[in-house]
């Protein structure tokens, strides 16, 4: 198979190839333009995007918008939309007081737009209405699909089943710290009349947007951790577009599996959000569910005094009682110590006649006790005195033995040396048939340090011969010489 390069040809020498073209930019992006409005054909389109950031001046002025779509985190679209004048105008009119929430950062919306593109600004997308109407079904379904999601997990009687306390006084608030729900739940604890002090620690987290329900989530577990006695989910009303987080899966699982009840006042005066559902208790405002709390405290401390009261009645009933059977007790112990007092009396004497009687015959016992052992004693005391002085008689005899035993060891010794030392003399090895050497009175093993001409004195049994050395030969190594004896 040939390769495609080689059925080229070579170009030559006298060939010149053509420059590229070289397009500028104002060029390229009319293009784009160009094409952009061919594809689109200049008509709106309907776009669902998450608002990141909002210039303001809404209906007086030029707006811009920063749009994003995100999935788990992670940003997958960015574009910036333009609304101008006369466009914000009609969209103030058409969402009346809740404009500022819908057209807030993080809020999620449904608009129509047309796609352009500029040369000097690139691309935009020109806002022209907002679809509240596609908002809100959107915003029913998800709850519907929510709502059918957590009855097949039985998630909404799961927190309903854990026990109330009877005086919940630790309270975890979480919601919004600026919404004057918040403010209200707090003022309307804090201040209550009840002799019970209600403790209120505050988790903070965003109510409104696609980053709400995380938050939410994040604050719940914090409350949780605290381990107090409930949990208030609280939000300052709004529209349904506003409480469209409340519906989220993921929260309104976590609000059921949560192991403390937990009550929620968001606020909203018709429709239920999915967390009511799932929630132990709800209510429509923040202060409602302070004014339970408190009706609970004024009731636990109704019935702690109720109880306080039947208590002390109680109590009263059992001392007068104890009072009377202690009275009847004092009688009887009264007649009944007299009596034992007599019976033991008449023991007492009887004891000390028998006593009397038993205590000569023991004393009579003990005496001839006493003359035995001592007799006893007297025997055993002489046996030990004798059996001490035979003992201590060797014991002094010892040492002397041992003195003439060491002392007969070293005679014989002594003289076993000598035996020795007679032996090895001189004189008895030159009369065993030996000759010895000796050089200026002193004998001599070998020629060491003995020279030519020195006279040396050979010892033998029948005489001493004295001889001049003539010559000194050394003996050859491993040379054998043989020694005969006498």
């Amino acid at each position: 198979m040939v390769p495609d390069h080689a059925s080229k040809p070579k170009p030559t020498p006298l060939q010149q190839t053509a420059p590229p073209k070289v397009y500028s930019l104002s060029q390229v992006a009319s293009s784009i333009r160009q094409a952009l409005a061919r594809a689109t054909a200049n008509r709106s389109w309907l776009i669902r995007a998450e608002i990141l950031k909002i210039s303001p001046g809404l209906g007086q002025k030029t707006v811009y918008v920063d749009l994003v779509e995100e999935a788990n985190g992670d940003q997958r679209a960015k574009m910036r939309g333009v609304i101008w004048p006369s466009n914000g105008a009609r969209i103030l009119e058409a969402l009346g007081n809740d404009a500022s929430t819908i057209l807030a950062p993080g809020s999620e919306m449904v608009f129509t737009a047309r796609i352009e593109f500029h040369e000097r600004y690139g691309l935009s997308l020109f806002i022209e209405n907002v679809d509240l109407r596609h908002m809100l079904g959107e915003m029913e379904r998800r709850k519907q699909a929510t709502v059918s999601r957590l009855q097949e997990l039985g998630a909404f009687e799961l927190n309903k089943r854990l026990p109330m306390p009877a005086a919940p006084q630790r309270i975890a608030l979480v919601g919004s710290p600026g919404t004057s729900g918040f403010r209200d739940f707090i003022s309307k604890t804090l201040l209550h009349p009840s002799q019970r002090r209600i403790h209120v620690q505050a988790f903070a987290s965003s109510v409104q947007g696609t980053a709400a329900p995380k938050g939410l989530i994040e604050a719940l577990q914090a409350a949780e951790a605290s381990a107090p006695d409930l949990v208030v989910l609280v939000r300052g009303g709004g529209s349904k577009l506003d409480l469209d987080c409340f519906n989220d899966f993921e929260l309104c699982r976590h609000i059921s599996l949560m192991g403390i009840p937990v009550w929620t006042g968001i606020g909203h005066e018709s429709d239920l959000v999915v967390a009511d559902l799932v929630a132990h208790s709800y209510w429509k405002t923040p202060t409602d569910v302070a004014d339970s709390i408190v009706r609970l405290l004024e009731i636990a401390t109704s019935d702690v005094s109720d109880i306080a009261s039947l208590l002390q009645q109680h109590v009263i009933h059992w001392l007068e009682a104890q009072q009377r059977e202690l009275d009847r007790f004092g009688s009887q112990i009264q007649w009944s110590s007299q009596a034992i007092v007599r019976s033991q009396i008449n023991s007492l004497r009887e004891l000390e006649m028998q006593l009397g009687w038993h205590a000569e015959r023991w004393l009579q016992s003990k005496h001839q006790e006493v003359n035995t052992l001592c007799q006893l004693v007297e025997r055993q005391s002489k046996q030990t005195l004798l059996r001490q002085s035979t003992e201590l008689n060797q014991w002094l005899a010892a040492p002397f033995r041992r003195a003439e035993q060491q002392l007969q060891y070293q005679k014989e010794q002594l003289a076993s040396m000598e035996s020795s030392l007679a032996a090895l003399h001189p004189e008895r090895t030159v009369k065993r048939g030996f000759a010895m050497m000796s050089r200026k009175g002193e004998i001599i093993a070998d020629l060491t340090g003995v020279k030519v001409d020195e006279e040396l004195k050979i010892h033998t049994r029948t005489g001493i011969a004295i001889v001049t050395v003539q010559s000194i030969e050394p003996l050859a190594k491993n040379k054998k010489t043989k020694i005969q004896t006498p």
